[in-house]
């Protein structure tokens, strides 16, 4: 016997197993936060509902797989803007970043994380900027696929609508392309502590080569590049000369600040009240990713990280209504269209039926069969006497007398 449906299923909006949708909502929100053996225990103790962890994470997972469909689907259609959509006052701030996370097999990966916030406006500290309102996007996936997924976070948030953008991040290339496709006049920041590190490495490479430094030196050009600027960090680099500039591991730093003096108008930028640090994405990186997916003796593999990054959205985002609808949405469509391949299935199956019987040459009818074994000759053969067999011979006067003579 194949499956099988039962009307009122979709008439009362049930879902799939044995739970009601509130306690399947509250099983994969727990799921979402905690590993799912806690999950199974809390969900237990609160509803008094016993749910196996391996139940748990199958849900978890399968809808989770929902949201990254549905949300793949999404970034993939033309965006429709709104008649009113037009500039706001909103000053926002884009970092992204990516944090590593274990799989099967001892191998690593590495998850991309964009973090959008509002900078606030009018008169702020300058030595820290609170950037509030934080929502991320999560994805284990390339560089040119996660651009293209993070623009349902960049229009959710109207990141082209805003008056001001500021993006924060570390030199790498694709984060610059990340930049020139979502918002090209954004002003663009080299996080600083990024900075930092590469200024502190080259000078341990100088150390190295001869150079005699004070011991508070690193401290005292982060001090000049925060407030006045990279000026004085590239006259020093100036100074260089071309042998040491030549050496691998000063060019490389060199090379790198060098690229970036834009980006490091410290200064500029904290007069007009934009973060110099990436943290808002650094944070994102512990509470989105790591928290979850980096536990102790956690294993994932590779096809189930990305469900589980589309449910951690949807918790730290605090849009779980949000997430857990598009689920269903999505969970009861991919039922319906089962259900009609399957239909779709029977019915092809009954047309080929139907033309090969059409189509082939009739048989031959099958051989009749007695019912009964035939009837013995009542005449002998070639002649005209009757056998032992005819209706004559079984009659009672024609049975040998026992006393006649032989």
């Amino acid at each position: 016997m194949g499956r099988v449906f039962f009307p009122l299923d979709e008439e009362l909006a049930l879902l799939p197993g044995t739970l009601a949708p509130r306690q399947q909502s509250h099983l994969v929100q727990l799921g979402s936060w905690m590993p799912f053996r806690h999950a199974s225990r809390v969900l237990e103790e609160l509803l008094g509902v016993y749910v196996s962890p391996e139940t748990a994470r199958r849900l978890c997972e399968e809808v989770g797989k929902r949201v990254e469909e549905k949300q793949t689907l999404d970034a993939k259609a033309r965006w429709k803007e709104e008649a009113h959509a037009r500039e706001n006052d909103h000053r926002l701030a884009m970092s992204a970043d990516g944090a590593m996370v274990p799989l099967t097999g001892g191998e690593w990966a590495e998850v991309r994380t964009l973090a959008i916030g509002e900078v606030p406006t009018g008169s702020v500290d300058s030595e820290k900027v609170h950037v509030r309102d934080l929502s991320y996007f999560s994805r284990l996936t390339d560089a040119a696929r996660f651009i293209d997924l993070a623009e349902i976070e960049t229009r959710r948030r109207h990141l082209v609508q805003a008056k001001e953008v500021c993006a924060v991040m570390d030199g790498a290339d694709w984060l610059q392309t990340f930049v020139e496709i979502h918002r090209r006049d954004a002003v663009r920041i080299l996080d600083f502590p990024h900075a930092a590190e590469h200024l502190s490495k080259l000078l341990e490479a100088l150390r190295g080569r001869g150079h005699a430094f004070p011991a508070e030196m690193l401290e005292r050009c982060l001090h000049v590049l925060k407030h006045r600027g990279p000026a004085a960090l590239a006259r020093m680099a100036d100074r260089l000369t071309e042998q040491e500039t030549a050496l691998e591991d000063i060019h490389e730093h060199v090379s790198y600040l060098r690229k970036r003096l834009s980006f490091m108008n410290y200064p500029l930028f904290r007069r007009v009240g934009w973060p110099i640090g990436s943290g808002m994405v650094e944070s994102a990186n512990k509470l989105v990713v790591e928290a979850r997916l980096k536990g102790s003796g956690m294993r994932w593999e590779r096809t189930n990280v990305n469900p589980m990054l589309a449910l951690r959205n949807g918790v730290c985002n605090e849009r779980w209504q949000e997430t857990w609808h598009t689920a269903c949405q999505q969970r009861r469509m991919v039922r319906v269209q089962h259900r009609q391949e399957r239909a779709t299935q029977r019915q092809q199956a009954r047309r080929d039926a139907l033309k090969s019987a059409l189509l082939s040459p009739p048989s031959p009818p099958p051989p009749s069969v007695p019912l009964l074994p035939p009837e013995p000759p009542a005449m002998l053969a070639g002649t005209s006497r009757p056998s032992p067999h005819h209706p004559w011979k079984r009659g009672l006067s024609c049975a040998p007398s026992r006393f006649a003579k032989t």
